[in-house]
């Protein structure tokens, strides 16, 4: 009798095991390239569920990003959060090859909450003319504090249908409205 109740546990217990490996298996985040993308879309098909990497939040302080790997094309979503009434400065967004790619002012005592997005593209006023300056790890700081660093990725694979903007580079133009020019 006691022989049966051991097998007939050790046949539960490898069942478990199994449909937990099944799950993980089929739960697991699996990026595909974009020539895999665009392959199956080519054929009809849309097996193919992801070609950007998941959320994984990188934060530094009051500063967080959205992830810490990124496609060419992709959106990078920044919050500032908590900022106290004496916290003044700016946040550097320098690329690969230490050009300042842009600068975020913040004021604490005008708002304790901030949030932008950018997508890194090429700068000919900024001497980013190649998708290659792009590529690389990315450094971001708080101005006058390089101590603390926080890294996110730009990987040399363009996110499908975004090719077009990193193929010339352009000027791009940057308006401060609250300070309009006047042509007479």
């Amino acid at each position: 009798m006691n022989r049966y109740v051991g097998i007939a546990t050790a046949i539960g217990i490898a069942i478990i095991i199994g449909v937990i490996g099944f799950q993980i298996n089929d739960t697991t985040y699996n990026v595909s390239s974009p020539e895999e993308y665009k392959e199956s879309t080519s054929m009809g098909k849309q097996n193919i569920a992801h070609v950007v990497y998941p959320d994984n939040p990188q934060v530094l302080g009051p500063l967080q990003i959205n992830k810490d790997k990124y496609l060419l094309g992709e959106n990078i979503f920044v919050i500032l959060r908590d900022l106290r009434p004496m916290d003044t400065g700016a946040v550097l967004f320098i690329t690969p090859g230490d050009v300042v790619y842009d600068r975020w002012g913040f004021k604490g005592d005008e708002r304790e909450f901030q949030k932008k997005y950018f997508k890194p593209q090429l700068l000919k006023q900024k001497n980013l003319c190649d998708k290659e300056d792009l590529v690389g790890e990315w450094t971001i700081i708080f101005e006058g504090y390089d101590n603390a660093k926080l890294h996110f990725e730009m990987l040399p694979l363009t996110l499908p249908n975004q090719e077009y903007q990193f193929e010339e580079c352009d000027i791009s133009y940057e308006i401060d409205i609250t300070k309009p020019v006047l042509t007479p």
